[in-house]
């Protein structure tokens, strides 16, 4: 007869005895929930994902600002941006467009979030009334009159045909130009506006003296153009601006000012700043 006072183990079925964990697994298992606690515990938060930004840029190459080659946008402001969005959880999208279209998307469709390169005395009569922000200097630039060396010192009286790129315009320039005294002839590229430079089609060429530089070294024609410092000229800021992003904005110049070693570093890159 069973003695009623000895304690005997529960009966168990057998689906409970297969969910057993043998002795020697325990301590792996132990330590694997642990890890999973633990993880769970000290686990930052989600990363949040990253916002997108339309960036409007000019479809022309312009190095060593930003150049639109091979189906993509480089140079210093690619550079400059996008180490800016990686530290401020942004994806930037660029938008090439002619310059024109480029206008008329960022002012008046407002289909882009930020336009780089930007002034607000660039085609003035078309902001009024809009409330733009503009971000402090991302970098210098001087726009001049380019001519051949033997045409130094001539005076705008030399300059009967002036060659500009299209979109762009001159008369910003210091002292500025009458545009009814001089005859325009605009090119869709700066290589070609400089071509017609060399071949004495146009008497002068309007352009961005650094831009100039670099396409010259790249033609094998350096020094064979020339900024004629007698000529009316202006030097100035590249800018980023928004109508859509006022804290972008803000972030941006934040980015300029904590960041400056390394936006000087960009510049050092591209040749910018010598």
């Amino acid at each position: 007869m069973p003695n009623p006072y000895v304690r005997r183990p529960p009966a168990t079925s057998p689906a409970l005895r297969r969910l057993r964990v043998p002795a020697p697994v325990l301590p792996t298992l132990c330590a694997l929930l642990l890890l999973c606690a633990l993880t769970l515990l000290y686990a930052g938060p989600a990363v949040a994902e990253r916002i997108e930004l339309t960036v409007g840029v000019e479809r022309i190459d312009y190095p060593p600002y930003g150049s639109f080659r091979h189906g993509d946008y480089e140079g210093y402001a690619r550079d400059l941006l996008d180490s800016f969005a990686i530290e401020y959880g942004y994806t930037m999208v660029y938008v090439p467009l002619p310059i024109k279209r480029l206008y008329q998307d960022f002012l008046e469709a407002r289909t882009l979030d930020l336009k780089f390169p930007d002034s607000p005395d660039w085609h003035s009569g078309r902001r009024k009334g809009l409330r733009i922000v503009y971000s402090a200097p991302a970098c210098s630039y001087t726009d001049g009159i380019l001519v051949k060396p033997g045409n130094l010192g001539k005076g705008m009286g030399a300059i009967k045909t002036l060659g500009i790129l299209a979109g762009f315009k001159p008369w910003l320039l210091d002292p500025p130009i009458d545009p009814k005294s001089i005859k325009v002839s605009e090119n869709a590229s700066i290589s070609g506006l400089l071509g017609k430079g060399l071949m004495g089609r146009v008497d002068g060429v309007y352009a961005n003296v650094e831009v100039a530089r670099h396409l010259l070294s790249a033609m094998d024609r350096t020094d064979q153009l020339v900024l004629d410092p007698g000529l009316p000229h202006m030097t100035g800021d590249y800018r980023l601006s928004s109508i859509k992003r006022p804290l972008v904005m803000r972030e941006f110049d934040e980015f300029l000012k904590t960041r400056s070693a390394l936006v000087d570093s960009l510049k050092r890159k591209h040749g910018l700043g010598r």
